[in-house]
């Protein structure tokens, strides 16, 4: 099966690009800026530039398409207007791309679509949607642009992990590495996903043809200072360097739902698994 990855070279999409290789899939990926290894399966490509999109996809003509690339959250507070044209105009681009070829279109989501209320966390696909902040409004405006291409998929995801890419886990690593004291909000609650189960759920929904909307993220609800003691505990750093704050104490630009657990049972339950918890993860990184 031939398999386009929109960002293919950020934490999810390289996984996604290493796990369908691996099963056995032609897989071509786009960058926007990065340095890239394997240039012959590799296409250079801004998501909002609609002739760049049509032109690609029509060249590969691929079965399906797994779209990774987004604005990050603080990032679209700063820029709306570029926020809007990469994760809402950019999607739509893709999304109507992939209608003209019949391809299935996965669009990878956010737990920031949800208001983040304690008393109705974790979220389920049916939950109302209520964003609290312009990261969120746009990722669910992507969503509706994703349902142009006839076959679709949304999979919510939340607090990506991993050693491939830069992330939060990797931050905290070095930090602690290098004895750093360090302060982690323990006023945010979600559900920390790693990367390798979330690239094998994609690649899995290609190859079964699913559609619809899963939440797709790890087992266990934890805030973000929680993921820390137990990233520390499973590598032996110095828990001491460790201390909680509070979100208005760091002063991100844009607000964060104060618990976006989201419930992922459904997509367990068509995979016959479920993804794995933090401490087996960290475990298994400790060992890489």
């Amino acid at each position: 099966m031939k398999i386009l990855v929109i960002g293919g070279t950020g934490i999810v999409g390289t996984h996604v690009v290493d796990t369908a290789i691996q099963r056995g899939h032609e897989v071509s990926w786009t960058y926007f800026s990065s340095d890239v290894e394997n240039i012959s399966h590799a296409h250079q490509l801004d998501k909002t530039d609609v002739g760049a999109v049509n032109h690609i996809i029509k060249k590969i003509k691929p079965n399906a398409i797994i779209d990774t690339a987004a604005l990050k959250a603080d990032a679209c507070e700063v820029n709306r207007a570029r926020a809007w044209s990469v994760n809402v105009q950019g999607t739509r681009n893709v999304a109507a791309a992939a209608d003209e070829i019949d391809a299935h279109y996965i669009y990878i989501s956010t737990d920031y679509i949800f208001a983040g209320d304690s008393e109705e966390a974790p979220y389920t696909e049916e939950h109302g949607v209520n964003p609290v902040n312009y990261y969120g409004q746009t990722k669910y405006a992507g969503e509706v642009a994703a349902m142009l291409a006839s076959t679709w998929t949304v999979l919510r995801t939340s607090v990506v992990y991993g050693l491939a890419k830069p992330n939060f886990m990797t931050w905290v690593v070095q930090q602690l590495r290098e004895s750093k004291p360090v302060g982690i909000v323990d006023d945010q609650v979600s559900t920390p996903t790693y990367a390798p189960d979330l690239a094998e759920a994609c690649v899995k929904i290609v190859e079964s043809a699913t559609a619809g909307i899963y939440h797709a993220t790890g087992p266990e609800s934890l805030s973000r200072y929680e993921f820390t003691l137990r990233l520390a505990d499973v590598w032996g750093f110095d828990m001491t360097l460790i201390d909680p704050i509070s979100t208005e104490e760091l002063g991100q630009y844009a607000l964060r739902p104060s618990d976006g657990s989201l419930d992922s049972s459904r997509l367990y339950e068509l995979m016959d698994s479920e993804f794995t918890p933090p401490d087996a993860a960290f475990s298994k990184m400790a060992l890489e």
